[in-house]
Order: C-alpha cells, then sequence, then structure tokens
C-alpha cells in the first residue's frame, strides 16, 4: 500500500481553493503527488506530467514482459496441444469472416 506524508493529504476543497500553488508544487518538485480526499476517503492522485508518464511507460513494460514471458511459456507446448483456429471457430458456430 502506498503511504503518504500529511503534506501530501489535501481535501477536495483545499484543492479548489489553492489549484494554482497546489499545481506549482507539483510541476515545481516540490511535491511528488497530491492525494485529493473527498469525505475523509482518497478519491484521487495528481500527479506531475513527468511522473505520469513514467508510470505509464513502466506500466508498458510490464505488459511487454508479461507477453515474452506466455510467449516462452509457450515454445515448451508440443504441436498436438496446439488448437486450429478453423476447428475453434467451428466449435463456436462461427467463421473467419464473421470475426
Amino acid at each position: 500500500m502506498i503511504t503518504y506524508k500529511k503534506t501530501e493529504l489535501m481535501s477536495s476543497t483545499e484543492i479548489v481553493r489553492n489549484f494554482s500553488s497546489i499545481l506549482d508544487s507539483i510541476t515545481k518538485h516540490g511535491k511528488d503527488k497530491i492525494a485529493v480526499m473527498r469525505k475523509n476517503k482518497l478519491e484521487a492522485i495528481i500527479l506531475s506530467v513527468e511522473e505520469y508518464e513514467r508510470i505509464y511507460e513502466l506500466q508498458e513494460l510490464l505488459e511487454h514482459i508479461q507477453i515474452y514471458q506466455t510467449i516462452e511459456q509457450r515454445k515448451d507446448t508440443p504441436l498436438n496441444e496446439y488448437i486450429d483456429l478453423d476447428q475453434l471457430l467451428a466449435e463456436q458456430g462461427l467463421d473467419l469472416d464473421e470475426i
């Protein structure tokens, strides 16, 4: 679970009232993140564009690693265990033109 410093937790009302200065604190790297609270519940996180892009790139990298691992695992699958596409479509009552 992610932890937040007391200075990173702000109510939605406080965010609205001080948005410009809060945005400056994020964009000028004074703060890594701001957690937006509403009714004492965490609702959103404000991040810099750089941090958001870094997280997005890490997520894409993880997806690529998972795809690679799946491909590597399937290399060991004997050919007789593969399912023919035409057979699969027929079992589902479909043909290639329908998909």
